[in-house]
C-alpha cells in the first residue's frame, strides 16, 4: 500500500476497519493509486436504540452523530480483485438498494460497505 493510501486512511477512516464515511471518494483515490478491492464486509449504520433488530451486532459509534452506529453484518463477499472500479461502486449501489434482511426479525438500515484489500 503506497503513501498516499496510507495517509488517507488515516485521516478519514473512523475504526480500526477500513469504513468510511464516503466510501465512493476512498475508492477513487485507491483505484487512482494502482490499489485493489479483494473484498467487502459490511455494516448497518443504525440508531443504537435499533440495533436489536439490526441485521449488524456490535461495532463502531458514528463519530458525527452520538445515537448512531455501525453494526457489523457478517455480510461478507469476496472475488473483487479482476473488477473495476465502476462494477464495484455499481455492485456496493445496488447492494445498498436492495438492503439486507435476514428472516422475519432482523435487517439492515443503511449498509455501508468496509474494504479487505488486494495485498500485492
Amino acid at each position: 500500500m503506497n503513501e498516499t493510501i496510507k495517509q488517507y486512511i488515516d485521516q478519514h477512516s473512523f475504526c480500526s476497519e477500513y469504513l468510511f464515511k464516503d466510501w465512493d471518494s476512498f475508492l477513487d483515490l485507491l483505484y487512482s493509486e494502482g490499489g485493489r478491492v479483494s473484498a467487502i464486509l459490511w455494516w448497518d449504520h443504525c440508531r443504537k436504540k435499533m440495533q436489536h433488530v439490526s441485521a449488524g451486532s456490535g461495532g463502531y459509534s458514528d463519530p458525527d452523530d452520538p445515537e448512531y452506529m455501525y453494526a457489523e453484518t457478517q455480510f461478507y463477499e469476496d472475488g473483487f480483485e479482476t473488477k473495476s472500479l465502476d462494477e464495484i461502486k455499481g455492485h456496493i449501489k445496488e447492494r445498498r438498494a436492495s438492503g439486507l434482511i435476514l428472516g422475519d426479525k432482523y435487517f439492515a438500515f443503511d449498509l455501508v460497505p468496509s474494504f479487505y484489500l488486494e495485498e500485492r
